[in-house]
């Protein structure tokens, strides 16, 4: 199995380190912020990234 995959937030391209994946409704994530859907605004905690989907 691949160590890396591309985070499942719709917006986000961010590759995820499964060690420090955040998994939420069966779905990996990068961040926490990914992670909630972006529900109160959070932009993705990974530099570079612009996604607040």
């Amino acid at each position: 199995m691949a160590d890396k995959e591309t985070c499942a937030c719709p917006k986000c391209d961010c590759e995820v380190n499964q060690d420090q994946a955040v998994t939420a409704g069966g779905k990996t994530y990068c961040c926490d912020a990914c992670a909630s859907g972006h529900e109160n605004g959070e932009k993705c905690q990974h530099e570079g990234c612009n996604c607040d989907a």
